[in-house]
């Protein structure tokens, strides 16, 4: 399966939602240069983390949503960090 995507003038590309319904595509992905080629993956949704977490019987889960999506941006910041993107 092939897709034409545009660019716009800011450099986003619009990830059309058959695509992320297809590779079950949230709010937050992982970007990388391989070979030449932009790989976009999807990063597991925090929610996701917290419902196991709630079904193992966490207490307070204010608290783990907020630790999670912490959790979740950290690791985004430091996947972008670690590619040298600007």
């Amino acid at each position: 399966m092939e897709f034409i995507l545009r660019v716009d003038d800011k450099g986003r590309i619009f990830i059309p939602k058959e695509i992320r319904s297809i590779l079950n595509i949230g709010s937050i992905v992982s970007a990388r240069i391989e070979d030449g080629k932009l790989i976009i993956e999807p990063v597991r949704d925090p929610i996701d983390l917290l419902t196991s977490s709630v079904i193992r019987g966490t207490v307070d889960v204010e608290n783990e949503i907020s630790e999670l999506r912490k959790a979740a941006l950290k690791e985004a910041e430091a996947r972008i960090g670690e590619n040298g993107n600007n």
